[in-house]
């Protein structure tokens, strides 16, 4: 048998055991077509035994194809639920990922209150995406009020952590 089947038979055993970074890695296999047939339901199924964990990667994971319909049926409160999830768990880009579909009412109405409100904890705790979002809606007015003293803050924070196009905004 090669290592790359035994590999699989490894982790779908721990997986079925119940372990769900295993399950992780099983459901990847699933969506990459890594030893199995690609099969985004199946990765799904696997995603969601280790979501039940709490375990972040997953959440996020079964979020995503929520968003996507990849796999499940597309349901975008459902991928808001499971990314809010993982932003509770330490997945500060799920933060984000909430903020942008209420900022862009992604299958839901636009709300920039709150796209402001995930904006913020993501950029809080280090999201450079979220921090340069939130930077935008500073400047604008986008669901908070005009600062462009903060807008400046968020604007350095995210030049600072690698965003380029923030760069150009810090005066």
């Amino acid at each position: 048998m090669s290592d790359e089947h035994t590999n699989l038979a490894d982790v779908r055993k721990r997986a079925e055991s119940g372990d769900a970074i295993a399950q992780c890695t099983l459901a990847f296999y699933y969506i990459e077509g890594r030893g199995v047939e690609k099969n985004p339901s199946e990765a799904a199924a696997w995603y969601e035994r280790a979501a039940e964990q709490q375990n972040a990667v997953a959440q996020y994971n079964l979020a995503d194809l929520y968003l996507r319909g990849r796999g499940v049926k597309r349901d975008v409160e459902r991928a808001i639920e499971l990314f809010s999830n993982a932003a509770e768990n330490g997945d500060h880009d799920a933060a984000f990922c909430v903020g942008l579909i209420y900022d862009r009412g992604d299958g839901v109405e636009q709300n920039l209150e709150r796209a402001f409100h995930w904006y913020k904890l993501a950029a809080e705790n280090g999201s450079a995406r979220a921090q340069y979002d939130l930077a935008v809606m500073y400047r604008e007015g986008r669901g908070v009020e005009p600062s462009l003293e903060l807008a400046q803050h968020w604007f350095l924070q995210a030049a600072q952590n690698g965003v380029a196009r923030a760069q150009l905004e810090i005066e």
